[in-house]
């Protein structure tokens, strides 16, 4: 791919999409295909590492998918499409997807690599119209019912819209040789000694590929991965016949011990028909997100202090062969598993000394650790993202009521702090989940990304 690193010229036809992971990919391809020739798709990418992102990373290990091959096309409409690239690709990715019994699962890598053939083919077939920018977005001004986005280098860009889709947000501390926020920054594994134990804080998927990751690279020394509950992720399993999606009422939608208790009911229906409770969580899907929003700020707060490790565990499950190869390394005794949170961190030339408040009003205990590794998702503080922080700072945005991310209507729209839509400006993926709360995984960003690019190039090209 041909990145554009030149100075942009002045274009009034032109539409900027801020982050290349997929939501960012999906929405360029979708854009580019849905407006007239000669319009321009700026795609642009801090890492400048386009159409991949933490998760679809080329890596020494072949990590995979925690989502079936067959729910994983980059397209809402055509659900084949992931397979049949793959059933096309032959024996150049031997290993690379896996048979089991509870579905067909491909590597993260090999997804990266069918994303960027994607991204690659609509550049070839636009012309020149979509355009990759290695720069990072730190501020957006209105100018004259346009857009101009500054990024870091000091190049402008000028859009009749912009599209935000910044993914994840980086953790507002920064990493050290002893303490890293982000599970996957370059210098989260080397230098590790193997007699001396590591702590990884948290305990769901990002633990997992961790600890396989480190157990692939050589790393043979103690392990503690350290979370709240102790929380381990499920894995998949066959699904024999799927469970309907229940009919939820007024109560049980405005609270989440009700509605806790009808999942619960669901369950037990579902096993005394002899299907399992993964058919049940699955069926779901199609209404989380509204179930979620129907669910009051208070209803919302407690889910996510009291339940979501427990939905994470459920929800997001290993791949079978991943969860073997888990088991094999707990079985081997190096893998330590602890409840807990952690009161404090003292950095030393021995390592670090963490102090952890054991669960149930046990006293507190210090760990000594050559390292920490952080693997519980970035915390809610958009407001240290340069962009969105300067979104709030000009109330062209205003945080969601969970203060997770940005506050967009159901149309994507970006709400600013009066309470209005601010127009040319959408946003989607996991940095508006705090709307949506399900709108992080392939499933349901393919569908917005479709769903946005619509909306943009009506509005461009309409009127």
């Amino acid at each position: 791919m041909t990145l554009d690193v030149g100075k942009e010229p002045s274009c009034p036809r032109s539409v900027v999409v801020v982050g290349a992971g997929f939501s960012g990919t999906m929405a360029a391809i979708h854009l580019r295909a849905l407006l007239p020739p000669g319009w321009i798709v700026h795609l642009i990418e801090r890492s400048g590492r386009f159409a991949r992102g933490p998760a679809y990373a080329d890596s020494g290990v072949p990590h995979l998918l925690n989502v079936r091959a067959r729910n994983m096309s980059a397209f809402a409409d055509d659900p084949g499409h992931f397979e049949r690239w793959l059933d096309g690709s032959g024996q150049r990715f031997a290993g690379e997807v896996i048979d089991t019994a509870a579905g067909r699962f491909a590597t993260r890598r090999l997804y990266g690599r069918y994303l960027r053939s994607l991204l690659h083919e609509r550049i070839l077939r636009s012309g020149g119209c979509v355009r990759l920018v290695a720069d990072e977005a730190v501020d957006l001004v209105p100018a004259d019912g346009k857009w101009r986005l500054v990024c870091r280098s000091g190049r402008t860009i000028e859009a009749a819209a912009v599209v935000v889709t910044v993914g994840n947000l980086p953790a507002p501390e920064p990493s050290d040789a002893q303490v890293m926020r982000d599970p996957w920054t370059a210098g989260a594994m080397p230098g590790l000694v193997a007699d001396r134990p590591l702590l990884i804080v948290g305990t769901g998927l990002t633990m997992v590929d961790l600890v396989l990751e480190l157990r692939a690279a050589g790393f043979a020394g103690p392990i503690v991965a350290l979370s709240r509950r102790g929380l381990l992720p499920q894995s998949h399993e066959p699904i024999p016949m799927p469970w309907p999606t229940p009919s939820f009422d007024e109560q049980e939608r405005r609270s989440i011990s009700a509605l806790l208790a009808r999942v619960r009911a669901e369950v037990r229906q579902a096993a005394a028909r002899g299907i399992g409770w993964r058919a049940v969580v699955d069926s779901l899907r199609p209404v989380t997100a509204s179930l979620w929003k129907s669910l009051p700020a208070i209803e919302r707060g407690r889910f996510l202090r009291h339940l979501r490790p427990y939905w994470d565990s459920h929800r997001h499950r290993m791949a079978p062969p991943a969860a073997e190869a888990f088991a094999q390394v707990r079985a081997a005794g190096s893998l330590t598993i602890c409840r807990g949170r952690i009161l404090g961190l003292s950095r030393g030339a021995g390592g670090v000394n963490v102090s952890i408040q054991a669960p149930a009003g046990a006293s507190p205990t210090t760990l000594l650790v050559q390292r920490v590794i952080y693997a519980t998702g970035v915390p809610p503080t958009a407001e240290h993202h340069p962009l969105i922080g300067n979104l709030f700072c000009r109330g062209l945005a205003r945080p969601d009521r969970q203060a997770m991310g940005l506050d967009v209507t159901d149309a994507l729209e970006v709400i600013s702090g009066s309470g209005q839509t601010t127009p040319g400006l959408w946003a989607f993926g996991p940095i508006v989940r705090g709307v949506f709360w399900e709108c992080t995984a392939v499933p349901d960003i393919r569908v917005h990304a479709q769903d946005v690019a619509g909306r943009v190039a009506a509005a461009l090209t309409t009127g």
